[in-house]
């Protein structure tokens, strides 16, 4: 049976892992390193100060002061923290991230409540130790490697046998010195991260945080993407209708009062598109300044009605049926119901005209089935262009999302079908 070992068999193989460890401390940033080994003792002293604080902060309990003291001084440990993160950065070129910040949190109470429960502060308290036990490794070499030289160079009969191998034995030691500090210091640059920096459970918060706000965002894209669409071509509808009236052909007679409810729909279509583009810009403001958005209204099934309503009046035939009790369908389901008929209508005007058209919301049992369906229509009405079928695609994701199922197909009769089936099960 045959071992294998890391440990060096030969001298040849002690000499070249020696050489390497030289070649790595005298490799690049070796000034940065080396002032970062000197500053260890001073550094280690000043740490193990701010223990002695902590534990005497502690023991100050029962003097009733011991509770200003400890947040005092786990302060302090923090922003002594932020100091060795700026050092390691400048010195070692270590890129530690800064984990959550006390000082933002509002109010006095939830500032100490956070700085006695966030974990950064006690694994900075760790570092504390950390610099200690560092601090006091590099004193000991200091000491042994000054103790070697000197034991090298004193009481010694300099002659021309013994200088040679009594100066290689002292440029040895020297040369070790440095290599051990070195590796202290390089022993630092690799724990200042996980001590300094930010934590695992502050990582997946962040990264939830990140998915919740690009999930976020996407919502209001697809919102302003529904909005912004279906008013505009439920304004152009009503702009051409209004242009007839005041334009006839043949014999008919000009009907201005249909005219200014059209463009009274029109402006109100306006309104409300820039309404929501104020909403979502404030929104994303807010989360670019690192503040909570200001909660908004959905729009519900209760506001179907005012959305065909302006469609109707353009010259849409447009029908809305409600079958079944909607009252308690969650929010949630409602505003996903809403977008679907928005989305429906509006593509009837982009692709079809103005044929008669069928709004359906009908409830049976814990499913929530929302239908738009058009018959063929006789003649093309001047509408807009294509939206790029991303209101389509976009809506297919957001019923999946859902847990529900979406079907858009043309009907036998030539019209377009689009049904979409939502659970009311688990939904919030």
């Amino acid at each position: 049976m045959s071992s294998t070992t890391t440990f060096p068999a030969s001298a040849a193989e002690i000499a070249a892992g020696l050489r390497g460890l030289v070649a790595r401390a005298a490799g690049p940033g070796w000034p940065g390193r080396l002032l970062y080994a000197l500053a260890n003792l001073p550094v280690g002293a000043l740490c193990l100060a701010l223990y002695f604080a902590l534990f005497g902060s502690v023991f100050a309990v029962i003097y009733g002061v011991g509770l200003l003291l400890i947040l005092l001084v786990l302060a302090a440990i923090r922003g002594f923290a932020g100091v060795e993160r700026g050092l390691a950065g400048i010195l070692l070129g270590v890129d530690i991230p800064v984990g959550e910040r006390v000082r933002r949190q509002p109010g006095v109470v939830l500032k100490a409540r956070r700085l006695v429960q966030s974990a950064s502060t006690w694994r900075a308290v760790g570092w504390l130790g950390a610099r200690v036990l560092i601090g006091a490794a590099t004193l000991a070499t200091f000491f042994f490697g000054t103790l070697a030289v000197f034991a090298l160079s004193e009481g010694i009969d300099w002659n021309l046998f013994n200088a040679l191998p009594l100066l290689a034995l002292m440029a040895a030691a020297v040369v070790g010195t440095l290599v051990v500090l070195d590796l202290l210091v390089r022993l630092a640059a690799a724990v200042a991260p996980r001590l300094l920096g930010v934590g695992a459970e502050q990582q997946i918060a962040a990264l939830q945080q990140t998915g919740r706000r690009l999930a976020d965002r996407n919502r209001l894209a697809r919102d302003l993407h529904d909005t912004i669409g279906h008013a505009l071509t439920a304004s152009l509808l009503q702009a051409t209708a209004a242009r007839r009236t005041l334009t006839p052909t043949d014999d008919r007679p000009l009907q201005p009062d249909f005219a200014r409810q059209a463009l009274g729909h029109i402006e109100t279509n306006t309104r409300a598109a820039l309404a929501e583009l104020d909403r979502v810009l404030t929104v994303l403001r807010a989360e670019d300044g690192g503040h909570d958005p200001a909660p908004f209204s959905a729009p519900s099934l209760a506001d179907l009605e005012g959305l065909l309503a302006g469609l109707r009046d353009g010259g849409l035939p447009v029908a809305l049926v409600v079958d079944g009790d909607v009252d308690d369908v969650p929010e949630g389901v409602q505003e996903l119901a809403y977008r679907v008929v928005q989305e429906g209508t509006t593509n009837v005007l982009r692709h079809a005209g103005t044929p008669l058209t069928v709004a359906q919301v009908a409830r049976s049992g814990d499913t929530l089935v929302v239908r738009v369906c058009n018959e063929r229509a006789s003649q093309l009405e001047s509408r807009p262009g294509p939206g790029g079928g991303r209101g389509l695609a976009g809506l297919r994701e957001r019923t999946a999302a859902a847990g529900g199922t979406l079907a858009a197909e043309p009907t036998p009769s030539g019209g377009f079908d689009l049904c979409v089936t939502l659970p009311l099960a688990g939904a919030s």
